[in-house]
């Protein structure tokens, strides 16, 4: 349940994100927003995959949390090594 609302609240709000980011794009805060959110959605829809092809669904508690983690490590991997 949790994982659904934070994917759904995450496409809303990379929306919003992204018309600020077209607005201006070179403020490190909507940068962070955008590469945070576009992470923690992509990694949860992954999760939501693979628990439709088949992984059982006593595993969905594990993939939650390791989709969490992943995009932590993810952003804390690109936002460090960024080009600017």
């Amino acid at each position: 349940m949790w994982a659904w609302l934070i994917q759904r609240a995450a496409a809303v709000l990379l929306l919003v994100v992204i018309a600020l980011h077209l607005v201006n794009p070179f403020r490190r805060g909507v940068q962070a927003a955008l590469l945070a959110l576009a992470l923690l959605h992509a990694l949860l829809g992954v999760r939501s995959l693979l628990l439709d092809v088949g992984l059982p669904m006593r595993w969905h508690k594990a993939l939650f949390a390791l989709a969490l983690l992943l995009a932590a490590v993810l952003f804390a991997l690109v936002w460090r090594w960024r080009w600017y």
